[in-house]
């Protein structure tokens, strides 16, 4: 009988030394909850802040990107004349191409006159106006009397 009181005494022993170790880990569990109850508030204080700063900058964002968005739309009909123009001076370079393989050179010498002549006759009048457009000598040709008791001579082609 002295056995089972021994053992009953050690199972007692060892259900309060299991007891006590779970009184210590549930006291820091509850620290532990404690401490994250204590940083969720301040977690939610700060979101509590920052919430309508960032709806602000979402706001302020979408307004840019449809700005960005008018504004890439806008130089669309640009690019799409750009694009046309690029289109047309290639339409136009196989024309030539094309004409100019068809003409002799002797028929192309015919018909480039007009326009070399052209040229020429501009040109000719451009000279012309920058030499009217330079300053003019403002010293005047005047002509010089030195004798004036001098007497014409006959020389009997006159009159």
């Amino acid at each position: 009988m002295e056995i089972i009181y021994v053992s009953i005494l050690f199972v007692s022993i060892a259900f309060a030394i299991v007891a006590i170790y779970l009184s210590f880990v549930l006291k820091r569990v509850a620290n532990t909850v404690k401490s994250l109850g204590t940083s969720l508030g301040e977690l939610e204080r700060e979101l509590e802040y920052m919430t309508p700063h960032l709806s602000q900058t979402l706001n302020e964002s979408s307004k840019l990107v449809d700005d960005i968005r008018e504004k890439v739309n806008a130089t669309d009909s640009v690019f799409d004349s750009a694009e046309n123009v690029g289109k047309s001076v290639v339409s136009m370079n196989e024309v030539y191409d094309e004409k100019s393989k068809q003409l002799s050179e002797q028929k192309l010498e015919q018909k480039m006159k007009p326009f070399v002549a052209g040229m020429t006759w501009s040109e000719v009048a451009i000279q012309l106006f920058s030499k009217w457009q330079q300053p003019r000598n403002k010293e005047k040709n005047e002509l010089m009397v030195q004798h004036t008791d001098v007497v014409p001579v006959n020389t009997g082609k006159e009159g």
